[in-house]
């Protein structure tokens, strides 16, 4: 386990050069490389609780690694590859519960052209895995396992050969039968031929309903997704590329695309220009330092509720025989920021300058601390990239006792390392708070929290910037709410008794963790509050009124209602420098 020098990190900026227009050099945010198999395994990668321990782990074509120690299984014999000459078995690798027993299962795609297949999980019994095919083939070297439906749940999106078809995929109510095949388009479709490079998915034209693109246009997704022959837009998204990324880059409102060449140099992002309903892009370079960048992931690296971008060199991609094949394997995240309404800029930082990345990577909190973290596999191995927190975090917490808070002790108790407010047992009569003892201003705090109780009913919420009520039981002041509808919600509490900020349904689905351990992260900043749940941003406010008090205690509620706890660990906060 290392962590990689700032200092090597700027010597090897200036020996890649001036950055192209509008990027700039920047220091970049500390990650922790951590080497699990220097083995060529695969060149895709999976993230997902194999083992059901609450723990995320990684597979890599035919071995996974057990979080948290990172120990290798077997999924099947593990091939041997050559990594100067040849390749592996895996190009990408995906995790889903396929045959939908509970237990998440590995999804890849071979050598393209070739059937997908995917492994399913023995519920941690002996032995090695069953395969199963899943498509008959899978082309385009950017297969996507995505959420076409707009439904939380990623569907398979490729081509088919020898038709030439563009496709997405259902898995029937028999998981073992081959996979459904719905046609987007074709036969001969752009993008559908074996080693075709560009694929996307996004909702293009603003309708709410995600679309198809290729390097030639896009098709536009009807409202039955089961409708074959979706209409073609065409439109042209450059050169041959990796993953296209759809998204409004510079928040004029209008969703552009972002890509990158898989063999050669070059990052670009396409602009949609007003007024033409994702019928005109104008195409504008972002860097041309480094070649090979044959996948991207959009996160929000530094937590500042614009979206980033990572990307990397995939390492010895032909063998040495593309351009720039033997210069640094970087990976390399880029910073995006909007000066003013419409403009944008790209900062870019180094993570690591001896990995790459493979066809696919994954960017995801890997341990629940609200960062997020890279992952992946390629001809240099296995790595896992953990993105690190501040480090002068103070526990509010010391696992024991309830020292540094104060509050009405009848309804809160520390058990198994946790503060526990509520009780199962018996009715809350009113709403009670512990409270820290000292007032923080601007700060980051990271806990984790559990809700228990009846779900319709169950309710409590983190206090931040408040203070007691004179001679009453109540608090006022901001809450990150917990419960019912209102997870990932801003609430003010006692003061305006309304929500100022929550995220859309379907975000909160994807973050929320119903009955278990979730990660809350709150930073305050001047006047603005941002939440995250689970590594998922939920809000992002503006305090419009100065007169609203900005610094007060932290507090820990449970709401008055049916018999209900609310479990509290790990709480961590970082003062911010005004």
């Amino acid at each position: 386990m290392s962590v990689f020098a700032p200092r090597r990190l700027f010597l090897l900026a200036m020996i890649l050069g001036v950055a192209l227009g509008t990027v700039v050099e920047a220091e970049p945010v500390q990650f922790t490389k951590i080497v699990l198999d220097k083995t060529f395994r695969s060149e895709g990668v999976g993230v997902g609780d194999i083992n059901r321990d609450g723990k995320l782990d990684i597979m890599a074509g035919e071995v996974w690694y057990e979080a948290p120690d990172w120990t290798m299984h077997e999924i099947l014999p593990p091939g041997k590859y050559d990594g100067n000459t040849g390749y592996s078995k895996t190009f990408a690798n995906f995790s889903a519960d396929v045959n939908r027993d509970g237990w998440i299962d590995s999804i890849i795609t071979t050598m393209m052209g070739e059937p997908s297949l995917w492994y399913e999980n023995p519920q941690n019994k002996p032995g090695h895995w069953k395969v199963h095919k899943g498509t008959r083939s899978a082309c385009n070297e950017t297969p996507l396992f995505a959420d076409l439906l707009g439904d939380g749940k990623p569907v398979a999106v490729w081509g088919v050969q020898p038709e030439g078809y563009m496709a997405w995929f259902s898995i029937p109510d028999d998981p073992y039968q081959e996979w459904t095949m719905h046609i987007i388009g074709g036969p001969k479709a752009p993008g559908s031929e074996r080693y075709d490079h560009g694929l996307g998915v996004g909702d293009i034209n603003g309708d709410g309903r995600n679309d198809v693109i290729v390097t030639k246009g896009w098709w536009e997704a009807p409202v039955d997704r089961t409708q074959e022959q979706w209409r073609f837009h065409a439109v042209d998204f450059g050169p041959p590329c990796a993953d296209m990324v759809v998204f409004d880059i510079n928040g004029d409102g209008l969703n552009d695309v972002l890509t990158s060449s898989a063999h050669d140099y070059g990052i670009w992002w396409f602009e949609q220009l007003p007024g033409s309903n994702g019928e005109k892009f104008h195409m504008q370079q972002i860097s041309k330092e480094f070649s090979q960048t044959h996948a991207i992931r959009l996160a929000d690296i530094n937590r500042d509720g614009i979206m980033d971008f990572v990307t990397g060199k995939r390492y010895f991609a032909h063998n040495g025989n593309d351009p720039g094949a033997r210069e640094p394997a970087l990976l390399v995240w880029f910073e995006i920021q909007r000066p003013e309404k419409g403009k944008v800029t790209f900062s870019r930082h180094i993570i690591d300058d001896d990995s790459g990345i493979g066809t696919q990577f994954e960017v995801v909190d890997i341990n629940g601390d609200g960062l997020m973290d890279v992952v992946t596999a390629n001809k240099k191995g296995v790595s896992l990239f953990v993105q690190q927190g501040p480090t002068s975090a103070i526990s509010l917490f010391d696992g024991k006792t309830l020292r540094g808070w104060e509050s009405n002790l009848d309804w809160f108790r520390v058990e198994d390392g946790a503060i526990v407010a509520g009780n199962l047992k018996k009715t809350i009569p009113r709403n009670e708070f512990l409270c820290t003892t000292k007032a923080y201003g601007d700060f980051e705090l990271r806990l984790k929290v559990k809700l228990l109780g009846d779900p319709a009913h169950a309710n409590a919420g983190i206090q931040i910037r408040s203070r007691r009520i004179p001679n009453h039981n109540e608090m006022i002041g901001y809450q990150a709410d917990m419960g019912q509808h209102y997870w990932g919600c801003l609430y003010d509490e006692s003061r305006r008794n309304k929500i100022l900020a929550q995220p859309a349904a379907e975000v909160l689905k994807k973050a929320l963790k119903p009955g278990d351990w979730n990660q809350y992260v709150i930073r305050c900043e001047g006047r603005r509050v941002q939440l995250w749940l689970n590594g998922v941003q939920t809000v992002d406010y503006t305090e419009p009124d100065e007169s609203i008090e900005q610094t007060g205690l932290i507090g820990l509620q449970i709401h008055s209602g049916p018999a209900s706890e609310a479990w509290y660990k790990d709480i961590e906060i970082v003062e911010i420098a005004r």
